[in-house]
């Protein structure tokens, strides 16, 4: 299968992290198992940001849990192919995944409260992380830990060694855990809603802290709001009920969504011009996983359904480095003349 995702102008190499038709299950002892993530497709080169965007429930946080080898019990990986630098993740074993977590692949949790260790310091957290991949003892341990805190913008770093979670800001912790995803240089960085419960200020830092530490690698950024995509990301893959149904550049996916579902996501954002402006909700409720997907997912709560949404659609490429899943797609804005 050609990879739909690529725009034209990307790098030749291959790509650092790439997923091909993941499918992820949980089983049920009454019939076939509940699929949350179904037959996707991602790739992800050397200095680019993929933004993966999409409802809660969308899939998306398991989609990363998977690339670490993190499906929580009894999940599984049920079909599909994840390979780093050409390797194939999915066929670790537990204690290869440890070489492989946090050395070539890492990744920002969500909420640092829970993905940091309430009970280890700072040190103690970046200490072992960097012991366990580097060779180098104690001193040079702390040291390396140190200069991880520094690099990420954390003041009297030497200090902050000696503290625990519960005694920092949500600033704080948010820095410590992507100077924990960094401390090892990973090649590729996934950061699933990086900015999640931050004021407005904190997640503006964090966003430029996270935009040059991501394109020195390769990243993922998880998250579903669309400012944050267009802040840091190159291309953007719309993910809705565990299918890509959207990719393409930022830019040209923002500006012109093909997908009906993206164009809701892009209506139903608050905007600040002009006044007395409503916002344009996406009627009814994202469906639950089912176990055999027949019609369109989201075809219940589309305005465009038509008879043969009963088919699931295929993600197609529709222009260069462009591609919907969508049978009615929406028509493409005219190119404007000052634009040409």
């Amino acid at each position: 299968m050609a990879d739909t995702n690529t725009p034209p102008d990307a790098r030749t190499e291959a790509p650092l992290l790439e997923i091909r038709g993941l499918r992820i299950g949980f089983p049920r002892p009454d019939g076939p198992p509940l699929v949350v993530v179904d037959g996707v497709d991602l790739s992800i080169r050397q200095g680019e940001i993929l933004g993966l965007v999409g409802e809660s429930g969308s899939g998306k946080s398991m989609l990363a849990l998977a690339a670490m080898g993190l499906v929580p019990a009894p999940g599984y990986v049920m079909a599909g192919d994840i390979r780093l630098d050409g390797r194939d993740l999915v066929t670790l074993s537990e204690r290869e995944w440890q070489k492989v977590r946090g050395r070539t692949l890492g990744m920002v949790f969500q909420d640092p409260m829970t993905g940091l260790n309430p009970v280890r310091s700072v040190g103690a957290l970046l200490g072992e992380s960097v012991r366990r991949h580097q060779k180098v003892g104690p001193e040079e341990a702390a040291a390396i830990s140190e200069a991880a805190l520094k690099a990420v913008g954390i003041p009297a770093a030497r200090e902050r060694l000696a503290a625990f979670p519960h005694q920092l800001s949500g600033g704080l912790r948010q820095r410590v855990m992507i100077a924990l995803a960094l401390v090892n240089r990973p090649r590729v960085i996934i950061a699933d809603e990086p900015t999640t419960a931050l004021d407005a200020t904190i997640q503006a830092q964090i966003l430029d802290l996270l935009r040059d530490r991501l394109h020195e690698a390769g990243g993922l950024m998880i998250t579903h709001d669309l400012g944050v995509a267009a802040e840091i990301c190159d291309r953007i893959a719309v993910i809705y009920h565990g299918r890509i149904v959207e990719t393409g550049r930022t830019r040209d996916v923002l500006a012109a969504p093909r997908h009906p579902y993206t164009a809701g996501l892009l209506a139903a954002v608050p905007r600040f011009h002009g006044r007395g402006t409503r916002l344009i909700p996406i009627r009814g409720a994202p469906p639950g996983p089912v176990s055999e997907r027949v019609e369109c997912s989201f075809r219940p709560r589309c305005a465009k359904a038509a008879p043969e949404c009963a088919a699931a659609p295929a993600l197609e490429a529709i222009a260069p480095g462009r591609s919907v899943a969508c049978h009615h797609p929406v028509a493409a804005a005219p190119a404007r003349e000052d634009a040409q």
